[in-house]
């Protein structure tokens, strides 16, 4: 409250005996204290009430003003209880532009107290209460289908919160991007993986290092590799109640554009389930009609995603909402499962356009946003394959396919997660992710078998040596000096290498069998 409106209420009759010039300041406290120097026990803001009983001469009130200056205090308040205010206190105040307020004896300390706190617990359950009449007019617009974006810019200036939300992958949802750049979102978006518990406090790597408290905007059905992270400017343990209660209900906007994202997501994806069956019958005037009620209307030119999170998620929304995260920067791009239990999506792009350029913005989307994900594939695997950008619906079916074997080549390299574009796929690579994991997995024992089982026994490095051996085109030369070893070694190896397996060596066809099988080991 203001100091002149606390020397106006008539039951305290105080008055001004020192800085009547100084009514209009702010007094956020006030702590009564009768040390000579409380200067460490302030904290700023506060009206000080003493009675004076440290004042033993006038050397004394000037170095109890000065303390009480240093600490930032609003003004002095001297009860009389045990006496008059001294002439010297009153200069001391009067030099050192503090102002002096005079208490009555019949007016208690506690009731100066009271009257300030109580004014000032009125005027933030007043603020509170306006920012909660702000921020549920927001959540009625978002329920209602406004944009959130804005409502939600619109609704944190409202309340005085420098705010943003933030996707997984670093996407920025809602807020001023001006303020939070791309490069801070993305490590924000990839240490939260990290964190065990929010909301948590940082300071941002490489923006002056700002501090910023980050929270959930999470739904019940959220992962952390899909939800929404609330950034918001400022440390939240010197915050007050009001400013956490404002950011809490701020927060309770998003997850309600969340959930309705959510929705949404489950509604595409219902719509569009049986694309993946009908692609595979031909039947691509059904498929028209089915991308003609998506948000890209049936757009003719598609780049085709296919994706899968290993082992299976319980839910089988995750792998879908990571990959609707993935591709949201990708206008008109609509997610479903492909009928195996993977996950397809399709992604428009212009009409009439460079086809590898289209493919390959794709690619570097999927990629990058991956990478931001990397540190919460703790539990699952990401595999991912693109596909060349097909023309009109009736190529879809094909760019599904090449979609799906790059993605099983990308299964087949491992890593946390693996992005794989059809035009990166080698013939031989396209040829191993057609064939199925059990022929796969049959086809490489058969052949590789008899030689790990012999390195294992006998510790030896056949295995190895066959790889090496192919490397160089079967150049005993080359090979014995690439290994160290003499080239009547590598000829013993090699020989020991076709008794197990029962091929030979010198032969083009059987050179190729022993290589596809260690390309399946890889």
């Amino acid at each position: 409250m203001r100091l002149g409106d606390l020397i106006a209420v008539e039951r305290l009759h105080l008055r001004f005996l020192a800085g009547a010039e100084h009514a209009d300041r702010e007094v956020g406290w006030a702590y009564t204290t009768d040390l000579l120097e409380p200067e460490r026990y302030l904290r700023g803001g506060e009206l000080v009430l003493t009675g004076m009983m440290w004042h033993e001469g006038p050397q004394d009130s000037d170095r109890f003003v000065a303390s009480v200056q240093a600490a930032g205090a609003v003004a002095v308040a001297a009860g009389t209880a045990l006496g008059s205010v001294p002439d010297d206190l009153v200069q001391a105040c009067a030099r050192r532009g503090v102002p002096l307020v005079e208490v009555p004896a019949e007016t208690s300390f506690g009731a100066v107290t009271e009257e300030v706190l109580g004014s000032h617990t009125r005027r933030r359950f007043a603020g509170l209460a306006r920012h909660r009449d702000r921020l549920r007019q927001a959540v009625a617009e978002v329920a209602a289908g406004a944009d959130f974006a804005e409502v939600f810019a619109r609704a944190s200036a409202q309340v005085g919160v420098r705010a943003w939300v933030v996707s997984p992958t670093g996407r920025l949802v809602a807020g001023d991007g001006a303020g939070l750049g791309r490069a801070e979102r993305e490590w924000l978006a990839a240490r939260t993986l990290s964190w065990p518990l929010l909301p948590h406090t940082t300071r941002l790597a490489g923006a002056g290092e700002a501090v910023v408290t980050v929270r959930e905007a999470a739904t019940s059905r959220s992962h952390p590799l899909s939800r929404w992270l609330l950034v918001c400017a400022g440390d939240e343990a010197v915050w007050s109640e009001e400013e956490r209660e404002t950011v809490a209900e701020l927060a309770s906007v998003a997850v309600l554009a969340r959930g309705r994202l959510e929705e949404r997501w489950s509604t595409e994806a219902r719509h569009l389930e049986g694309v993946a069956r009908l692609l595979a019958a031909q039947r691509f005037d059904e498929v028209s009609a089915l991308l003609r009620g998506t948000p890209q209307g049936g757009g003719e030119d598609h780049v085709v995603v296919s994706a899968v999170m290993l082992p299976a998620p319980r839910s089988g929304e995750l792998a879908r909402h990571v990959v609707a995260e993935l591709v949201a920067d990708l206008p008109g791009a609509v997610v479903t499962g492909d009928g195996d239990g993977d996950t397809l999506a399709l992604v428009p792009v212009a009409a009439g356009g460079d086809p590898r350029e289209a493919a390959e913005r794709v690619r570097t989307v999927l990629v990058a946003g991956a990478r931001v994900l990397e540190g919460g594939l703790l539990d699952h695997r990401l595999a991912l394959g693109s596909s060349s950008a097909a023309r009109g619906v009736p190529e879809l079916r094909g760019a599904a396919v090449e979609a799906r074997h790059a993605r099983r080549l990308a299964e087949l390299r491992g890593g946390r997660w693996r992005v794989i574009a059809g035009a990166e796929i080698d013939s031989h690579e396209l040829l191993l992710a057609s064939v199925p994991e059990e022929v796969q997995s049959s086809y490489r024992e058969r052949l590789l078998g008899p030689l790990v089982a012999y390195d294992r026994d006998h510790r030896s490095e056949l295995v190895e040596t066959l790889e090496r051996f192919l490397e160089h085109s079967g150049s005993w030369q080359r090979c014995a000096a690439s290994m160290h070893v003499h080239v009547n070694t590598l000829r013993y190896r090699i020989g020991r290498v076709e008794e197990l397996t029962g091929r030979d060596l010198s032969s083009l066809e059987h050179r190729v069998d022993l290589f596809l099988a260690l390309k399946l080991r890889d």
